[in-house]
C-alpha cells in the first residue's frame, strides 16, 4: 500500500509540475545564459520550487484549520482546479494558474525565483497536489513517502529541465503537444477522483 501511495504521488505531482511541457519556456526564458549559468539557474530554481512545496504541503493543514475550512472543501476545490489545468493542457492552452502573462514578461535579477521556481516549477496546482495527497496519506510513512516522492519528482524535473535542449530536439514542438495532451487526460482523472473523494467524505461526515 506504502509503495502504491509513493508511486500515485509521483504520478500526479509529475504531471502537475510537467517538466516536459516547461522545457521551452526555460530555455526561452533563459536563452541569453551561458552553459554554466543555464545548469545554475536551473538547479536553484529546482531547489527553490521543492522547499516552497515541501513548506506548502505539510503546513498547509495547519492553515485550513485556523481558517476553519474542512479538508473535503479543500478536496473538491482542489480537484476542480485540477480539472481546469488538465483542459488547458488537453485544448492545449497556456495555463494561467502556472503563469501569468505579467509574470512572464516580467524579467528580474532573480528569474530563478520568479518565475521559474514559483509558480512554473511550484504553482497553485502543485501545492494543491501536495495539499490533497497529504490528507489522503493514512500513516506516517505514506507522509514521509510523500515528501520523497516529492524530491523525486523534483529530481526527475532536475534532469529533464538541465537537458532541455536535447530533450526539445527528440520530442519537437508536435512530441511536446502529445505529451502535454496525454499528461493533461492523467490529470483529469486524477482530479475527478480528488472530487469524488471530496464529496464522498462530506456526506459521510453530514449524515455521521
Amino acid at each position: 500500500m506504502d509503495l502504491n501511495f509513493l508511486i500515485y504521488s509521483f504520478t500526479a505531482l509529475f504531471i502537475i509540475i510537467d517538466p516536459i511541457a516547461n522545457v521551452p519556456i526555460f530555455l526561452s526564458l533563459l536563452s541569453g545564459a551561458t552553459k554554466e549559468e543555464y545548469r545554475g539557474a536551473v538547479k536553484k530554481a529546482t531547489l527553490i520550487a521543492v522547499v516552497v512545496l515541501l513548506l506548502f504541503t505539510y503546513l498547509g493543514v495547519y492553515i485550513f484549520a485556523y481558517l476553519g475550512i474542512q479538508m473535503y472543501s479543500f478536496r473538491i476545490a482542489g480537484g476542480m482546479l485540477l480539472f481546469v489545468i488538465a483542459m488547458e493542457m488537453l485544448f492545449g492552452m497556456r495555463t494561467r494558474t502556472e503563469l501569468t502573462p505579467e509574470e512572464e514578461s516580467e524579467r528580474r535579477e532573480e528569474i530563478t525565483v520568479t518565475p521559474l521556481a514559483v509558480p512554473l516549477l511550484t504553482g497553485p496546482g502543485a501545492i494543491t497536489t501536495g495539499i490533497v495527497l497529504l490528507s489522503r496519506a493514512s500513516s506516517e510513512a505514506e507522509m514521509m513517502l510523500l515528501a520523497l516522492a516529492i524530491v523525486l519528482v523534483f529530481l526527475v524535473s532536475y534532469l529533464i529541465l538541465i537537458h532541455a535542449s536535447a530533450v526539445y530536439r527528440l520530442l519537437g514542438t508536435t512530441g511536446t503537444k502529445v505529451v502535454t495532451r496525454l499528461m493533461g487526460l492523467l490529470l483529469a482523472a486524477i482530479a475527478v477522483q480528488f472530487i469524488i473523494d471530496g464529496i464522498a467524505e462530506a456526506f459521510a461526515t453530514i449524515v455521521g
